[in-house]
């Protein structure tokens, strides 16, 4: 999808999985208190942890050492006469990290900073001083001079690996359910992060059959897409409806994208996006619940075409589907339907965008291509028109999605101009489905993925050759693919491809 589209405001709720259960009160107290012996076991085990603050523009960072579990919470101490103090109150947002005794891992607990008052300030402030005797000639009790315990609210903590992929220990970072979808009964859901070759954090949903005490290792499946979306909109309703259907799904913001992280951002290149469908296969690979003999990728609209790129890249892919696909480099370098594909009209390309750089580089800021033309002009091609009806209505608008605000950084896909993505398709060996639309204007990406997978030219119909395949659905739309509301997206055939190649 090229940088002229997004969409306007929307909100789907869902119940919170912790509501589903069978007891949420009780559930909820016991994973609170496993939690909090956690993070203070890790705390106790690095002897020495930092916190990080802010005082104005400028991070502040200080060794800690004294921690209480105290009323299932997990205190820390500052001193009331400290500039850490003085930093917490102006801006309580603050992160703790912990580094473990093997060197390989560490604790990272982000949140705001709650301090204690009252009857319970004098209570933690009792238990910190009568831990440590020799803190009473610091802390003396008297104003100005008082012990000022606090917890972390509204927090998040994780214990991350140096190089394996990351575990989110707890996350009481709000929990709605901030998808256009709502959250299935059949599933549990879960955020997750894992990072790329390039050291980028990819923020993910998991989604996992609902089965108690089930153990079993699953075949999975990892979700991005569209190019501009977030996993919010379309990859994580397919990895939603995966996950019905016995699959552990993952969809991911790519990288510079969504809650992913990436700076600048909204930037774009295929060898990052998709190295990222192959860190997602290295986070699947290293569950316990996963078999890593049967892992599949998914890619939607510009992720279609990173997909089959990734497909070429990397053996531990075992199938792989691209949904209403697009090549973006093709369409960067040769507009739609080769309306610029002569050497003047790249090279005027060429231009605009290394002028464009050194503007960005003067005012220290890169602008934005905006998403979906928002007002809609009434002469506006009907595929742009398909666009503004899912990205810019409740239908599928999102916050975090670039298409829905103020799109790509202008010079986000510059690299495009000069790297076909599908150079080397011929040589995928394991199967391939292209799924498209009869009616869509990008048909054509899927029909050219299709002659470069097997040399075989086909126009507006389906096709078969070995285990690759290109499946035309009878009248749908480009967007049509992106949700269900069409319904016109064929999971049946999605599931038997992925049952069938993931054995």
């Amino acid at each position: 999808m090229n940088s002229k589209l997004p969409i306007a405001f929307a909100a789907a709720t869902a119940m919170a999985a912790l509501a589903q259960q069978p007891n949420p009160a009780a559930t909820a107290a016991t994973q609170a208190k496993d939690t909090t012996m956690q993070i203070d076991a890790l705390l106790a085990d690095s002897r020495a942890f930092y916190l990080a603050t802010a005082d104005g523009d400028q991070p502040k960072l200080r060794p800690l050492g004294a921690h209480h579990a105290v009323g299932g919470k997990v205190w820390l101490g500052v001193g009331e006469f400290k500039d850490v103090y003085r930093q917490l109150a102006a801006n309580p947002k603050c992160e703790v990290v912990a580094l473990q005794p093997d060197g390989m891992k560490w604790l990272r607990w982000t949140g705001r900073a709650a301090f204690a008052e009252g009857a319970e300030r004098e209570k933690l402030e009792e238990i910190f001083l009568e831990s440590a005797p020799g803190l009473r000639k610091i802390y003396d009790k008297k104003p100005g001079h008082r012990m000022m315990c606090f917890t972390l609210e509204n927090g998040r903590a994780e214990l991350v690996p140096l190089m394996t992929p990351g575990e989110i220990i707890t996350d009481e970072t709000g929990g709605a359910w901030d998808k256009t979808f709502p959250l299935s009964d059949k599933v549990t859901h879960r955020k997750v992060e894992f990072r790329n070759r390039y050291g980028i954090t990819l923020s993910a949903d998991i989604y996992k059959p609902k089965a108690e005490g089930d153990s079993r290792k699953f075949p999975a499946i990892a979700v991005s897409g569209p190019f501009g979306a977030v996993k919010e909109q379309s990859s994580g309703l397919y990895a939603q409806h995966l996950a019905e259907r016995g699959f552990i799904a993952v969809a991911f913001d790519p990288s510079f994208t969504g809650e992913s992280g990436g700076t600048p951002r909204r930037m774009a290149s295929p060898d990052i996006n998709t190295e990222d469908f192959l860190a997602a296969v290295d986070f699947l690979s290293n569950r316990d619940d996963v078999d890593p003999k049967k892992i599949g990728i998914l890619g939607i609209c510009g992720f279609g075409g990173m997909a089959v790129n990734a497909a070429a890249l990397d053996t531990r892919i075992k199938a792989t589907v691209a949904m209403t696909m697009y090549d973006m480099t093709k369409v960067t370098r040769e507009g739609y339907f080769g309306s610029s594909d002569t050497t003047a009209q790249r090279m005027e390309a060429r231009r605009a965008m290394a002028a464009q750089r050194t503007e960005d580089f003067r005012n220290g800021t890169y602008k934005r291509a905006g998403g979906v033309v928002d007002p809609l002009p009434e002469d506006a091609p009907w595929f742009v028109k398909d666009y503004y009806a899912y990205y810019k209505t409740p239908r599928g608008y999102h916050k975090r999605s670039g298409n829905s605000n103020d799109g790509w950084n202008v010079t986000g896909c510059q690299s495009f101009l000069n790297m076909p993505l599908l150079s080397y398709a011929h040589e995928i060996a394991t199967p391939v489905l292209l799924i498209h639309g009869e009616k869509a204007h990008s048909r054509y990406f899927s029909e050219y993925a299709f002659e470069k997978m097997t040399g075989i030219s086909v126009k507006g119909e389906s096709a078969r050759a070995g285990n690759k395949e290109l499946l035309i659905i009878p009248g749908a739309s480009h967007v049509d693919l992106y949700d269900d509301v069409a319904g016109a997206i064929p999971y049946d055939k999605i599931e038997t491809f992925f049952r069938e190649n993931l054995k």
